[in-house]
C-alpha cells in the first residue's frame, strides 16, 4: 500500500503541510527512479514516519536527542554506509524541507535499515 492515506492523516492532524507531502512523494519517487525500489507502508513506514516528524519538528523547533556516538560509529563501519550517505545527499537535493544534522543522522540510520531490508528480500540491485 502506498503512503497516500498516511500522509493525508498527518496533514489533517496538522503534523505536516503540503510542502512536506511533496517532499515525501519526491523521496518515494527518487527511491523508485534511482534505486529501483518502491517505498510502501509495508517496507518503509518507520522511515517515512521519521521524515514526516522531522519536517514537523522544523516548524515547531522541537529538538530530538542526538544519535549516540556508539551508534554513529557502528553505522559508519557498515558496508552500506557510503551508499546510505549518497542516498541521504540525494534526498536532501530532491526535497525543499531542510534537515538538521541530528535528523540527517537518524535518516541515515533508517536508510541503512531500508537497504538491509531490501537486500534481504533480494530487491536491492545497486
Amino acid at each position: 500500500m502506498d503512503f497516500t492515506e498516511r500522509l493525508e492523516l498527518y496533514k489533517e492532524g496538522g503534523m505536516i503541510d503540503d510542502k512536506a507531502v511533496e517532499d515525501v512523494n519526491a523521496i518515494i519517487k527518487m527511491f523508485k527512479d534511482e534505486y529501483g525500489v518502491e517505498l510502501q507502508e509495508e517496507n518503509a513506514d518507520t522511515f517515512i514516519a521519521h521524515i514526516c516528524a522531522a519536517y514537523s519538528r522544523n516548524v515547531t523547533k522541537e529538538e530530538v536527542e542526538a544519535l549516540p556516538d556508539v551508534v554513529k560509529n557502528e553505522l559508519m563501519r557498515l558496508d552500506t554506509y557510503e551508499q546510505s550517505l549518497e542516498i541521504l545527499n540525494r534526498l536532501v537535493e530532491v526535497t525543499q524541507n531542510p534537515l538538521n544534522q541530528v535528523e540527517k543522522d537518524y535518516a541515515l540510520l533508517h536508510i541503512n535499515n531500508l537497504i538491509a531490508r531490501f537486500k534481504g528480500e533480494n530487491n536491492w540491485n545497486k
